[in-house]
């Protein structure tokens, strides 16, 4: 069972390097068997398919990306202290593993049911960490239904920071420690763009009232009149 479990890792791990460096349009079986150096049946004792696969890899990988970062910013006192630390293991990942890059960026398109688990347990484990960091906070400046959107927002900080600044010809630069005080400085300030002004209520749409139809014109009767 375990070399089972270990020959199936292994197919996952050569997948990935193999998107890393052709997309998935160019991830095929054999490729991936001979990467990992397995017969080319042996493929079909572990998958059903190539999708089968492209549905495990994202979801497989990147749990084992957040683990990581996890275990960065255990201990961390301050929520600007979690993101830090959270922030550089996430990036150190990348830079030591450049395939997730491409992992991340193209299964929307060719395995979107694992795209869409890996942005879910993204998010879940960011709610959580920013529970965590701001539950001492009173009065709590976030309800639990703007925890979800503040953690959407500084996950999609962080993926366009990659994406501008790191991510080159296939290989993930690190993050200079600037880009990193200037992430840090808008977490705790944000744009100080003054105060907050408060939303104004919606106001109900009113229907214009139904004109009323226009009356028939009654038209004279014209006779000819011919002259004699």
């Amino acid at each position: 069972m375990e070399k089972n479990e270990a020959t199936r890792l292994t197919l996952i791990e050569a997948a990935a390097k193999i998107v890393g460096r052709y997309g998935y349009s160019g991830c095929s079986i054999a490729r991936v068997t001979a990467k990992a150096k397995v017969a080319h049946g042996t493929f079909y004792l572990h998958f059903k398919s190539q999708q089968e696969l492209f549905d495990l890899l994202l979801p497989t990988l990147g749990a084992r990306m957040l683990d990581k970062i996890s275990d960065a910013v255990r201990n961390a006192t301050s929520l600007l202290e979690v993101e830090r630390r959270g922030l550089e293991a996430n990036f150190a990942y990348l830079v030591a593993h450049p395939y997730m890059y491409r992992l991340m960026m193209e299964a929307e398109l060719f395995a979107p049911t694992a795209f869409r688990a890996h942005v879910d347990m993204l998010l879940e484990r960011y709610v959580r960490s920013l529970r965590r960091s701001l539950k001492d906070q009173e009065p709590p400046l976030y309800s639990e239904a703007e925890l979800e959107q503040v953690a959407s927002m500084l996950m999609g900080a962080r993926s366009y920071l990659l994406m501008r600044f790191c991510a080159v010809d296939g290989k993930i630069r690190p993050l200079s420690p600037e880009m990193l005080d200037t992430y840090l400085r808008f977490v705790a300030t944000g744009l100080k763009a003054g105060p907050l002004d408060p939303v104004p209520e919606a106001v109900p749409a009113v229907a214009p009232a139904a004109e009323a139809p226009p009356k028939p014109v009654r038209r004279r009767r014209v006779t000819a009149v011919t002259e004699a």
